[in-house]
């Protein structure tokens, strides 16, 4: 089964995330960003025909470790966050075991 990811409110200083939250809004959903691990780049085709000649969507990633707001003493989880092409368009992927 193929989990589609959690959209996602992000907060940028400086061209990094710097704290998220799910939405919609649940209790354990805000997320203060303690590191930034990498830092890439996503290119996939696109999926309708379209006057672009090459390349397609383009998503900036990041790999982060981030604490929960509302239990700062535990463990940060490691998460992946997606800013698709469009501005202010984000999705989010839990990466931590």
């Amino acid at each position: 089964m193929v989990r589609s990811p959690s959209p996602v409110q992000v907060r940028c200083a400086d061209g990094d995330p710097v704290e998220f939250h799910r939405r919609p809004n649940r209790r354990d959903s805000h997320y203060l960003v303690t590191e930034v691990r990498d830092r890439w780049i996503e290119e996939s085709r696109w999926p309708f025909l379209s006057a672009m000649p090459v390349g397609g969507d383009r998503c900036r990633c990041w790999r982060v470790l981030a604490c929960r707001t509302d239990e700062p003493h535990l463990p940060p989880g490691e998460f992946v966050l997606r800013m698709r092409s469009g501005p202010g368009v984000w999705d989010l992927r839990w990466a931590g075991a």
